[in-house]
C-alpha cells in the first residue's frame, strides 16, 4: 500500500500544468488528457485503500474503476497513425535527481482522523484535476462524506475525553 506522502506527491504531479512542465523539460513526454484521467483513477484506487470506512472506501474505489474505464476508452480513441506515443528522448546530461527528504516521515504522527481529512483533501484535488463533471461531483461528495464521518468521530472522542477528566 502506498504511503499518504506518496499519494500527495502523485496528486501534485498531476496538478502540474502541461505548459509549465513543457517549459521545464522541453520536448519531454506529452501527457494526453485521457492519460491524466487514467493516472488519476489509479490514485483514487490507492486513496480508497486508506479510507477507514469500508462502505465509503468501496464507493471511492468504484468511482476510480469507472474513471479508469472511461479514460481507457479515451486512450484508445486518441491513438492514431503518427500519434506521439514515443516522445523525443531526453539528451545527456540527465536532470539531477531530487534527493528524498531526510529525517522522519510525517506518517507516524498523523492521527487516524487527520489521515482521513488529508485523504478527503486529496479526493477534492483529484476532483479538480478530472474534466468529467460527473466524476468530479462524485469525488467531492465522497470527500464530504469522509469529512462528515471524521467530524462525528472526533466529536464523540472529544466528549469521551472530557468526561474522563
Amino acid at each position: 500500500m502506498i504511503s499518504i506522502s506518496g499519494l500527495i506527491e502523485k496528486v501534485n504531479f498531476l496538478r502540474t500544468r502541461p505548459e509549465a512542465w513543457d517549459a521545464i523539460i522541453p520536448h519531454g513526454p506529452v501527457y494526453s488528457r485521457p492519460l491524466i484521467e487514467f493516472m488519476a483513477a489509479g490514485i483514487i484506487r490507492d486513496i480508497s485503500a486508506h479510507i477507514r470506512d469500508e462502505g465509503i472506501a468501496e464507493k471511492v474505489k468504484s468511482i476510480g474503476r469507472n474513471m479508469a474505464s472511461t479514460a481507457s476508452r479515451g486512450l484508445i480513441q486518441g491513438w492514431e497513425e503518427g500519434d506521439d506515443l514515443c516522445p523525443v528522448p531526453i539528451k545527456w546530461p540527465f536532470p539531477p535527481r531530487i534527493t528524498p527528504i531526510t529525517g522522519p516521515h510525517p506518517e507516524p504522527w498523523l492521527v487516524d482522523s487527520v489521515k482521513q481529512i488529508v485523504l478527503a483533501n486529496l479526493l477534492v484535488s483529484v476532483a479538480n484535476i478530472t474534466t468529467n463533471r460527473e466524476f468530479s461531483t462524485q469525488l467531492r461528495d465522497a470527500a464530504f462524506t469522509v469529512i462528515k464521518m471524521e467530524t462525528n468521530y472526533l466529536t464523540e472522542d472529544f466528549g469521551r475525553n472530557i468526561n474522563q477528566c
